[in-house]
């Protein structure tokens, strides 16, 4: 599941980002057209596509994401589409084992999770092996306060070790493991290397041989030259030979016993000996040789690691009488020619009757020998004149690494008492874990397997046909297509393409039905019951409202599936500038008042400025007008210029519309001055809310307004609706609660947008 969707820099949004963040298992989020919703739709179903979009999944499992835009309807409609196969109903023990091991892959991603969680924490960067990162933290900035102590006096000494503090202790973890050196007192080394470090010269290190030997014994390896086929004294032999194919046909024998009896490469029974054949084809001898192949491949692979690890060491601590820069070219030629090498032993590996021939070696090799020995010489006649002073110079450098290593012995034995026991810990995790990514990919096999022996995409066909006809969409069906029959193309009823001619609603339903329908599919015949999230971004555009009903009914099964665990989809977000299909699809009747379920998020996407932003509501922004007119006449901040036709709207739609009062009614139910203000509220509301005041020369008194406020009030008393003006004006009975009749009648006649 998304916890957090980031996007920086990418359309309308700005380069310091705008993030969805706590995403839950439903997110509704509401923008009109072009205000950046598809963009976030982009983000959800390719991440890596663009520089800005940054997507973070729980635990960092990645699901699959189906996400329906408008990407998704031009790059999925047209003449052909892809079938989506769904398991057939004819099989019930093989959905039982689908499910089963569905469950089993879902445990065992849990028990992962939780291994994962142990082992780095929530964020990545904690768990054991933060632990363990913990430790060498604070033992490299104790072993680095031990070289800003002494760097002056013995920075001869810790020359090659001061980059960093990491370098520092690596140092001081490999000095503690070494032996036989005497323990001075710091007066006695800082003695020492006021004369030694003043008159030593360093001693250069001669570069240690390097083996080719064995890369040059591969290169007349026999069996690189021999043909590798089966038998020639089997049934199948003059067959296979006389086609050439052996390596083909001995990769297909694998599958011959998965296969139910029909042949792997042409689906057609096989005859009862044809496996016995085969099995003779390949003896023992042909084996053998593959194993041959086999153990080449690994011995080669060895041998190129040993000489590679080799030159990589010595280039990076050069020694200063050999030319790094020459020797990195032929190190580079050498490189490409073993790469070409194992490439060769690779093919070899995949087709033995091949015959390969190895590049040789030898000539590079022995121009890198050849370097190395030339070095080697220069500095033996170096180290010959400083060889005196050079022995005094590594006995003090030995002994002022052995004065730090003591130095810093408590934190040494307190590293390594805490990182033994982390380490043994972090060893268990990760062996747990590749024990259970193991179990679980041979789960997957399994479940694949049994899929693809039952899966058809012939049912949704069937279904999404049945929803066409059942909505008066009777000139045009989908039918089963393709070569293999696995595609759909749409047709008319006398089998003409009809994909080219059909109305964008037309067009916008059977693209939406063919999405819905690969939410519990796959197009292939595998991966039917994969958890997945899937995004809906305004998929009711062009449709008519009898359409819009169903589509919105069926992302609120979708929903609904969600939100109680059932099926394959575990996350759902809905994306859409159309009010009515909001409020049908966002419809939850145990949602509370106020508050939003604990499975839900609601947002807006806004644009200002060509510039968008993501806002997060703690309940369902989306209001009814009516509403939104008691909530401009509780302003207190109100224009004066636009409260009368606020009122007119509101005592229309209650009052008269709803109630059935007339003026006249109403007015009636005042005596003495209150029915003359009565008379003219109504006399004003008309006149006010029909005509158009120039404030330049008409200004509204704000007393006035005052005055027929408490009047409008009165109306609501008068004819017996005070109980809904005190409840859509936040003004409680006497026990302090809304009443049971206030609460119902909150009619909504209408429905708006509200920022």
């Amino acid at each position: 599941m998304i916890t957090v969707i980031e996007i920086a820099g990418e359309a309308t949004y700005p380069a310091g980002g705008e993030r969805l963040t706590d995403l839950k298992k439903i997110n509704y989020l509401f923008g009109h057209n072009g205000c950046g919703k598809t963009t976030i739709s982009r983000a959800v179903n390719d991440a890596a596509s663009r520089a800005g979009f940054t997507v973070t999944w729980a635990n960092g499992r990645t699901l699959e994401a189906l996400v329906y835009n408008r990407d998704f309807a031009e790059h999925n409609f047209g003449e052909q589409m892809p079938g989506i196969f769904t398991l057939g109903e004819e099989s019930t023990q093989a959905a039982a084992d689908i499910t089963r091991l569905s469950q089993e892959i879902e445990a065992l991603d849990r028990q992962l999770a939780g291994l994962r969680v142990q082992l780095q924490g929530d964020d990545g960067n904690s768990g054991r092996q933060g632990e363990l990162a913990a430790a060498r933290t604070a033992l490299e900035h104790a072993c680095w306060k031990s070289q800003q102590d002494h760097k002056d006096k013995f920075e001869a000494a810790f020359t090659g070790h001061r980059g960093g503090r990491a370098a520092f202790c690596d140092k001081v973890l490999r000095e503690a493991a070494v032996e036989g050196v005497d323990l001075k007192t710091l007066e006695e080394l800082t003695a020492q290397a006021e004369t030694v470090f003043q008159l030593a010269a360093p001693v250069e290190a001669s570069i240690s041989a390097i083996s080719f030997d064995r890369l040059a014994a591969f290169d007349g390896a026999a069996i690189l030259a021999r043909q590798v086929v089966g038998r020639d004294d089997v049934v199948v032999a003059e067959l296979i030979h006389r086609l050439g194919n052996s390596d083909w046909v001995k990769q297909g024998v694998g599958y011959l016993d998965a296969a139910a009896g029909k042949c792997p490469f042409c689906q057609q029974p096989t005859p009862p000996d044809l496996t016995g054949d085969l099995n003779e084809f390949f003896d023992e001898h042909y084996l053998r040789d593959v194993e041959e192949i086999a153990g080449l491949k690994r011995d080669y692979a060895a041998a190129v690691d040993t000489v590679c690890a080799r030159i990589d060491a010595m280039l990076s601590a050069p020694s200063r009488f050999i030319d790094t820069s020459i020797l990195e070219e032929h190190y580079t030629a050498l490189k490409a020619v073993l790469a070409l090498n194992q490439s060769r032993i690779d093919a070899k590996q995949r087709e033995p009757s091949n015959v390969v021939e190895l590049e040789p070696t030898s000539t590079l090799s022995a121009v890198i020998s050849a370097m190395m020995t030339a070095a080697n010489e220069a500095a033996e006649r170096y180290n010959e004149t400083i060889r005196d002073l050079g022995n005094a110079k590594r006995a003090l450098i030995a002994e002022v690494w052995r004065f730090v290593v003591e130095e810093r012995r408590t934190d040494l034995d307190t590293f390594t008492t805490a990182t033994t026991g982390i380490q043994r810990t972090i060893t268990g995790l990760q062996t747990s874990i590749i024990d259970k990514a193991a179990r679980r990919t041979e789960k997957d096999r399994e479940r694949r397997q049994i899929e693809e022996s039952i899966t058809s995409v012939r049912p949704t066909v069937d279904n999404i046909n049945r929803i066409l006809a059942s909505f008066g969409f009777s000139n045009f069906n989908l039918e089963v297509a393709g070569e293999r029959n696995d595609m759909y193309r749409i047709v008319r009823l006398d089998g003409t393409d009809a994909a080219r001619t059909l109305s964008e609603g037309e067009r916008s339903f059977i693209t939406f039905l063919y999405f819905y329908h690969r939410l519990a599919g796959s197009t292939s015949s595998t991966n039917t019951t994969a958890e997945r999230i899937v995004v809906f971004d305004d998929p009711v555009s062009s449709l008519d409202a009898d359409v819009l009903f169903i589509v919105s009914a069926l992302i609120r099964k979708v929903i609904s599936d969600t939100s109680d665990d059932r099926g394959n989809i575990k996350q759902v977000f809905v994306l859409t500038h159309n009010i009515y299909f909001h409020k049908e699809v966002s419809y939850d009747r145990r949602r509370p008042l106020t508050g939003v379920r604990a499975f839900e998020t609601f947002w807006i996407v806004r644009k200002r400025d060509n510039v968008s932003s993501l806002h997060r509501y703690e309940q369902n922004p989306v209001k009814t007008s009516y509403e939104l007119l008691w909530e401009e006449v509780r302003n207190p901040n109100r224009a004066n210029l636009t409260i009368q036709n606020t009122m007119r709207r509101i005592v229309e739609n209650y009052l008269i519309v709803l109630g059935g009062l007339k003026q006249d009614e109403v007015v009636a139910k005042f005596e003495g001055r209150d029915s003359q203000i009565c008379a003219s509220l109504f006399s004003w509301i008309n006149d006010g809310s029909h005509s158009a005041h120039d404030d330049i020369y008409i200004a509204i008194d704000e007393n006035a307004v005052e005055g027929y406020l408490r009047v409008f009030e009165q109306v609501f008393e008068k004819t017996g609706q005070g109980a809904h003006f005190r409840m859509m004006m936040r003004v409680a009975d006497d026990d302090g609660d809304a009443t049971p009749a206030e609460n119902a009648m909150a009619a909504a006649p209408t429905e708006q947008f509200a920022e």
